[in-house]
């Protein structure tokens, strides 16, 4: 009767504690997946995006040469972060 009693409430709250941990890991699975795929994810422009821009005239000499010299810029942080994760 005792052990009836004690399996009633055990079982139905080991189940949950299971559930529970299931559901919590796949949230961490997903959210790590989002954390390490957000830069690829990001709106970026290229330097024909801002070449076409710059000559439908949606942009000027000054803004395309300030964004361009951005993206070159961002490349190259890009590139020495990852020469400098390599060494």
């Amino acid at each position: 009767m005792l052990l009836a009693s004690a399996l009633t409430e055990v079982v139905p709250a080991t189940l949950l504690l299971i559930g529970i941990t299931v559901v919590g890991f796949l949230i961490l699975i997903k959210l790590k997946k989002s954390l390490t795929d957000s830069p690829e994810q990001t709106t970026t422009f290229s330097l024909k995006d801002i070449e076409r821009l710059r000559d439908e005239g949606q942009m000027s000499e000054d803004e395309y040469e300030r964004a361009r010299q951005s993206i070159i810029d961002a490349a190259k942080k890009m590139t020495s972060d990852i020469h400098e994760k390599a060494e």
